[in-house]
């Protein structure tokens, strides 16, 4: 039995021993650092991210950079080529008729040579014009003929534009209108040619009819075509009870 007993002891403490192995193999594998790479932050995609939103940042920043001065440019040509289009916005003139431009005084005709001056900008005088509603010198007007244009603003130094509107009517006779009409002794009508197009202005005469000459004497005038009205340059008539006569 003693035998037996002493047999069975080193087995008893080889068991042992292989449990403390087991044991410390375990404690060193709890201590051995993770290598699990799906747990690792990745820090070189940050860096990527960051150069392509810099890089985006930049091209939007050229682009935006771009458009502006590729507006500012559009922006200096159209203000030039308005200045050029003002600058060179010549005049044309027209000539209805055989008399010569230069004429030192206007030769009174019934049928009268007539300018015709264009521009493509609104003239001034369609601006700035005075306005004449004097219903007495009206073709229809008959119950006096003491009236004549020797007051302002016909008495000007310089002859103003004027705009005629209702009760007076709103344009110059272009016909003959026989004396003691529109409120006066001898009657003016434009003997000329009305302009057709916007902003154009025409240069004839107005023929004022005395006794039987429907052209007795005259005064040179333009007419300019504002839109949807015409304004007249008209000087003093020659004397008084001369009138110009508006229907």
């Amino acid at each position: 039995m003693a035998s037996s007993r002493q047999r069975q002891r080193p087995m008893s403490i080889s068991t042992v021993n292989l449990d403390v192995d087991d044991v410390m193999a375990l404690h060193r594998e709890e201590h051995i650092p993770s290598h699990n790479f799906g747990d690792q932050t990745p820090t070189e995609p940050n860096n990527t991210r960051s150069r392509r939103l810099l890089i985006l940042f930049i091209v939007v920043f050229i682009i935006i950079t771009l458009i502006s001065l590729a507006g500012f440019i559009m922006a200096i040509y159209a203000l030039v080529l308005s200045t050029s289009e003002r600058a060179s916005s010549i005049s044309t003139t027209t000539t209805v008729g055989s008399a010569s431009a230069t004429t030192a005084s206007p030769q009174c005709s019934s049928s009268p040579v007539t300018y015709f001056q264009y521009t493509t900008i609104t003239p001034p005088q369609c601006l700035n014009y005075t306005l004449n509603t004097d219903a007495t010198r009206n073709i229809g007007y008959t119950s006096s003929i003491n009236n004549c244009d020797n007051t302002v603003p016909f008495s000007n130094t310089t002859s103003v534009w004027i705009r005629f509107q209702a009760p007076a009517g709103t344009l110059l006779a272009s016909s003959p209108v026989p004396p003691n009409y529109c409120g006066t002794v001898v009657t003016g009508w434009y003997a000329g040619q009305y302009p057709s197009p916007v902003f154009t202005t025409a240069t004839s005469i107005v023929c004022f009819y005395y006794a039987t000459n429907t052209c007795s004497s005259c005064a040179s005038i333009s007419v300019t075509s504002c839109l949807n009205f015409y304004v007249y340059l008209l000087p003093q008539p020659p004397s008084c009870n001369y009138r110009y006569c508006t229907l």
